[in-house]
């Protein structure tokens, strides 16, 4: 081949002879794989618009590339508009098997997102199911599956944003404190904040900014303290509000409410959750000795949280998962007062303290029951249960 058109140096192909051609072919199949080479969007625009201009062949020609090239390019001409010109491959967007019941579950992603609202992979999962319905698809045929979820997405431009946390680092000196092995409950404060915005949001690829509207309230928050026993037992969750009186509203059975000026529990506090939950527990009107595991500096040294704290090796991450749920359900149903300047106002207490009991419900016994173990706090000092450190829970709740 020789004779190559000036644009071919500048896109690197420079000339080709044929004593070029009969040495790199001398194994079967070189010359082909030598010739074929791959075009990207911006060189197919200038074909397109040759061939616009005068017809196929004389593109062709022009641009040394077969004319079928050229009339494939023609009818990708919209698609190439859009794409990156940079890029090579174009197939086109692929559509799935139900067409309108992706282009409703997008518009509704691209509505609630322009208002800033967090969308889970729950969320568009349940959303899903219900279009299904509306449109008639059986549920054999559509079951929003993960499969079809991670599909859609990938049709759509749409991925997920998420964050990281540092994990703690065990002390030097931490043998001796594994010793205790028999403890009967732990006890553990969490904060509960009204406003829970989720840091994982479905939104377009490659936007730079991605904003997931609250009610602005972050900071404000309650103390919550959890108990559990080695049994699996719950005790019920002990809120303290930032604030001097508790409010009026009845409040959720199966909750207890105090009210302090700077949200903290306080000495006064500890003593009156000692009497209302604690010495309320099941047997503990036997006065009977017992031992109970609180999360302070003067028990619990620091970097030993995930050998003794049982609430923070298996219990707090499910309860934490499941309380921002039912914020996003709230701030997605649309069912809240504004205030005067049109913001959202923050939850009522009452509301926050029910997501805190549904919350507490959906941790497992049974991962609270591996939690005792794994922390080495209720095994069989025989040795019989060692093997228990290392194994996970059954009901798989544990990360």
């Amino acid at each position: 081949v020789t004779g190559a058109p000036p644009w071919s140096q500048a896109w690197g192909w420079g000339s080709i002879t044929s004593d070029n051609l009969e040495k790199s072919g001398s194994k079967i199949g070189q010359v082909n794989r030598q010739l074929r080479r791959s075009y990207d969007a911006n060189f197919k625009m200038m074909v397109i618009n040759e061939a616009e201009s005068s017809n196929n062949c004389k593109a062709a020609v022009k641009y040394g590339v077969t004319e079928c090239n050229v009339r494939r390019w023609r009818a990708q001409k919209d698609g190439l508009k859009n794409a990156h010109s940079q890029r090579k491959a174009f197939r086109g967007p692929q559509s799935g098997r139900f067409q309108e019941l992706d282009r409703r579950v997008c518009a509704y992603v691209d509505e609630k997102r322009k208002d800033g609202m967090p969308i889970s992979r729950a969320v568009i999962q349940l959303k899903a199911v219900e279009i299904a319905r509306e449109l008639n698809i059986p549920t054999a045929e559509f079951r929003a599956s993960l499969g079809w979820w991670k599909r859609m997405m990938r049709r759509n431009g749409l991925t997920l944003r998420r964050r990281t946390s540092l994990a703690q680092r065990l002390p030097s000196d931490s043998g001796e404190l594994l010793s205790f092995q028999r403890y009967i409950g732990n006890a553990d404060q969490t904060p509960a904040f009204f406003d829970m915005p989720t840091p994982v949001t479905v939104h377009k690829k490659g936007e730079k900014s991605v904003i997931i509207k609250s009610t602005g309230n972050e900071k404000s928050r309650v103390t919550v303290m959890l108990a559990c026993l080695a049994d699996g037992t719950k005790l019920p969750p002990y809120v303290v509000l930032k604030r001097k009186t508790v409010p009026n509203e009845a409040m959720p059975a199966g909750i207890i409410v105090r009210a302090q000026e700077k949200g903290w529990m306080e000495t006064e506090l500890v003593v009156d959750w000692l009497k209302v939950v604690w010495g309320r527990r099941r047997g503990g009107l036997r006065k009977k000795r017992n031992m109970r595991i609180l999360d302070a500096f003067l028990i619990i040294p620091g970097g030993m949280t995930s050998q003794l704290q049982v609430l923070d090796v298996v219990v707090n991450k499910p309860f934490k998962d499941n309380l921002p749920k039912k914020y996003t359900e709230w701030l997605l149903s649309g069912d809240h007062a504004l205030t005067p300047t049109g913001e959202i106002q923050k939850p009522p207490v009452r509301l926050l303290c029910e997501w805190i009991l549904h919350a507490w419900d959906a941790v497992s016994p049974k991962s609270i029951i591996h939690g005792f173990k794994k922390c080495c706090l209720s095994n069989a000092l025989d040795g019989s249960e060692d093997d228990l450190l290392w194994e996970e829970p059954e009901d798989g709740s544990e990360e």
